[in-house]
């Protein structure tokens, strides 16, 4: 799996909006298949954040 996300943050550097664009603003959200894992990342002016990496069956607390 560390492989895996390495791959997928490698290509987001050379293609930063590849991600779908969540609800909030700036926020994209990439999949880490085949593992059920999401990341989601802003994309700033000249750098990538990680905001979180969590497991696609997580759920929030309210």
């Amino acid at each position: 799996m560390a492989a895996r996300m390495a791959l997928i943050l490698t290509l987001l550097q050379q293609y930063p909006h590849t991600g779908s664009k969540t609800k909030i603003s700036g926020v994209r959200r990439v999949f880490l298949t085949p593992y059920p894992y999401l990341i989601d990342y802003y994309v700033g002016a000249d750098e990538i954040v990680v905001q979180r990496f969590h497991h696609a069956m997580w759920l929030p607390v309210k």
